[in-house]
């Protein structure tokens, strides 16, 4: 059920990082729920990832136990308005069978790369939508035990939601969502001008773990660390992106130092050049 020492740069879209103690890819909530009671007894820290494509793991790897939420935990389907999905589910995919049922919604979410677990959990958005407001209710396991929250819940705010309050962190394991009813010709417009910007503004061709900042108010974080004179800046193999600065790719052979070092450069340029903090949007996860 478990594997031991688990070299998860595997599962990243950085492909950095240090392997996991224990690692496990369930498949059933049942096998959730197993996991997460097998580190409550033995008091081993859980840590859940999705997809990996918002997360740099350090150097030195995930003490405990790492539970991958991904495709063999995917299902998904829609019956009038409601689209219910296992958190395994691509948030592209689902974009995709939105449409196909003409409700809209999710357009917002077709290039993102992550699943619907992550998005909810950090409450995942693009292009002005997010994924909170159309959440209708969450199974999660918690301290070992099945549970639903509703919408009132859950507390969503910008890039934040409960679970990310919670002591006892939650694994959410399905999302209701409620969409709304459009003519799916409207739909496709809207996700191919969106799949159309996304490919001219976003470095797509290089590895790299989405916006790595959040965006501070009153400011949008690519200006800002441009007119620093930071674009193309390198440390190591990770770069401030030449196409868009909001991005830190990975060119060639890189560490999680690396990132690490170039996030911490530009948050203290910013701070010093504009008063601005900037705050990591990526998840940031291990030890040195």
């Amino acid at each position: 059920m478990f594997l031991r020492n688990y070299p998860l740069a595997n599962l990243t879209s950085l492909g950095v990082g240090g392997p996991a103690d224990f690692f496990i890819q369930p498949s059933t909530l049942a096998e959730v729920v197993q996991a997460q009671r097998f580190a409550l007894d033995g008091g081993y820290p859980l840590t859940i990832i999705g997809y990996g494509t918002n997360l740099l793991i350090k150097d030195g790897g995930i003490r405990g136990v790492v539970m991958q939420i991904a495709a063999p935990f995917a299902k998904a389907s829609v019956e009038g308005r409601i689209l219910t999905a296992t958190t395994g589910c691509l948030l592209s995919s689902l974009s995709k069978l939105a449409f196909h049922h003409g409700l809209s919604g999710l357009e917002f979410s077709v290039g993102i790369p992550g699943g619907l677990g992550g998005a909810t959990f950090m409450n995942a958005g693009a292009y002005g939508g997010e994924i909170g407001p159309l959440v209708r209710s969450v199974q999660l396991v918690q301290n070992g035990v099945v549970k639903t929250w509703n919408r009132q819940e859950l507390n969503f705010s910008y890039r934040s939601s409960r679970f990310q309050q919670e002591g006892a962190v939650p694994i959410v394991t399905q999302v209701e969502l409620e969409l709304a009813p459009m003519d799916p010709a409207a739909i496709l417009q809207k996700m191919n001008d969106l799949q159309n910007q996304r490919r001219s503004k976003q470095p797509l061709e290089y590895p790299s773990a989405g916006s790595t900042f959040k965006r501070p108010p009153d400011h949008y974080v690519g200006p800002l660390i441009e007119k620093a004179g930071l674009k193309g800046f390198r440390i190591g193999g990770a770069e401030v992106s030449t196409k868009h600065a909001g991005f830190i790719v990975k060119t060639g052979d890189a560490t999680a130092r690396d990132f690490l070092d170039l996030i911490a450069t530009i948050q203290t340029v910013i701070k010093e050049k504009f008063g601005v903090s900037l705050e990591p949007e990526i998840r940031i996860l291990g030890e040195d």
